[in-house]
């Protein structure tokens, strides 16, 4: 059948004609000089769907998948060689689709405000306080079209109820996801002069979304979303967005050492000891961090849906009033204590939220020592060193597994990388310019 004669349009979807994308800002100066200035602003952002859209309108044919499970009864599975594929394996419920779309998809859409307060300081120091906040309705997210209600009967007796009963499996694109961000940011800066740049920032952020799913990974999600535990609920995957820190200190900066001709101290020797103790400078960054929020999950199926069978391991239960941090070390960062896995058909999924622990921090002080011999206006030699993560502090990445009853369940097995987190890393340079 083509899209024509199902009276759908040829992409599979019904374009959005009413996105509407407005933008306003302003700048005061309230005291009536250029101390002082408090700027805001709104703007709603869309994002229509691309990639997905292809995929769903040009891959119909290819998007019926069989998934054939072997089991062994009374000794002896049900598909075996020679004949591992007999006339009858393609029964109703076995079969899944992937891919597919609302033919009314809505276009995206984020909703993002400011509020600043900059004022200057004086000496080139400068104080800039900030709330930044935004909302994203519409967004993508992935479901199962042919999940059936939470239940207690179990999956084999509530599957015969299911919407599309030749299928098992209906990899569903649609608009149930939202998100909400709020952040405080203090930055002070000071411009470069008497030898010394610096800035330094503090932010405080909240980031709730379900678009990650019911098992958000430490990356984005992409226009497609997330899996959503229950379509029928979206909202229970609700949940702090595991890559943005509660908290982050940075501070970076410059400073030429005040030795030498022209500087506070032996600014009166002669050339020889003024290449020998001047031109130092040293800069650095400053790293402090919490760490990313992490969702802890188990076996089973207790909302009686098939989910561990059709998507995975579905979020454990949480245990009142035992600390999840109790008896922490890198063999265990969560304590299963803290967590259960909840019986096979309860009629609801984990009560866990996303997000609900939090990895490792971080701690990074990297520090860059260069001295700058000058020849000519032209021409200079460099010769230094840095050294990223100075004091060598362990900073952990996340575990990779955070399963309930499984072997190695939340230890760490490995070093963060990025931002000069890793090991003490020491490079020695030398540089002429001319």
């Amino acid at each position: 059948m083509t899209a024509a004669q199902a009276g759908i349009p040829q992409s599979l979807r019904y374009s959005q004609k009413t996105d509407f994308a407005p933008r306003l800002g302003f700048a005061w100066r309230p005291f009536g000089n250029d101390q002082t200035v408090i700027r805001g602003g709104y703007g709603r952002y869309i994002e229509a769907l691309l990639g997905s859209a292809v995929l769903d309108a040009w891959a119909v044919e290819s998007s019926d998948v069989g998934v054939f499970r072997n089991v062994i009864a009374n000794g002896k599975p049900t598909y075996t060689f020679p004949n591992p594929y007999p006339s009858n394996i393609a029964q109703p419920g076995t079969q899944s689709f992937d891919l597919a779309n609302d033919i009314h998809y809505k276009d995206p859409y984020v909703q993002q405000w400011d509020l600043t307060v900059e004022r200057e300081l004086g000496k080139g120091i400068a104080l800039r306080v900030s709330y930044d906040g935004n909302h994203g309705s519409n967004l993508g997210i992935i479901e199962n079209l042919n999940q059936v209600h939470a239940n207690t009967v179990g999956f084999s007796s509530a599957n015969a109820s299911a919407p599309y009963p030749i299928f098992d499996y209906i990899y569903y694109q649609t608009n149930k996801g939202y998100s909400n961000y709020n952040a405080l940011t203090v930055v002070a800066e000071k411009r470069f002069s008497h030898g010394l740049q610096f800035q330094t920032s503090y932010i405080f952020a909240r980031n709730l979304s379900n678009v990650g799913g019911y098992d958000p990974t430490n990356a984005f999600a992409g226009e497609g979303g997330g899996t959503i535990s229950d379509p029928y609920n979206p909202g229970l995957d609700y949940g702090n967005v595991n890559y943005t820190r509660r908290n982050r200190f940075l501070t970076t900066f410059l400073y030429e050492l005040p030795i030498g001709k022209g500087k506070a101290f032996l600014n009166g020797g002669n050339g020889v000891l003024d290449r020998i103790v001047g031109g130092w400078q040293l800069s650095g960054v400053l790293l402090f961090q919490t760490g990313p929020f992490m969702t802890v999950i188990s076996p089973g199926d207790p909302s009686g849906t098939g989910f561990d069978q059709l998507v995975g391991n579905s979020r454990a239960d949480t245990v009142q009033g035992v600390n999840p941090y109790a008896g922490q070390s890198i063999h265990q960062w969560i304590n299963p204590a803290a967590f259960t896995v909840p019986p096979d058909n309860v009629g609801r999924f984990g009560n866990a939220s996303v997000g609900d622990v939090t990895g490792p921090g971080t701690q990074s002080v990297s520090l860059s020592l260069i001295k700058t011999i000058r020849f000519s206006e032209t021409t200079r030699f460099q010769i230094g060193g840095d050294a990223a993560n100075l004091f060598n502090h362990p900073n952990y990445a996340a575990p990779n597994n955070l399963t309930l009853r499984t072997s190695g369940f939340a230890s760490i097995t490995a070093l963060q990388t990025a931002e000069g987190a890793g090991p003490r890393v020491l490079q020695l340079t030398a540089r002429f310019n001319f």
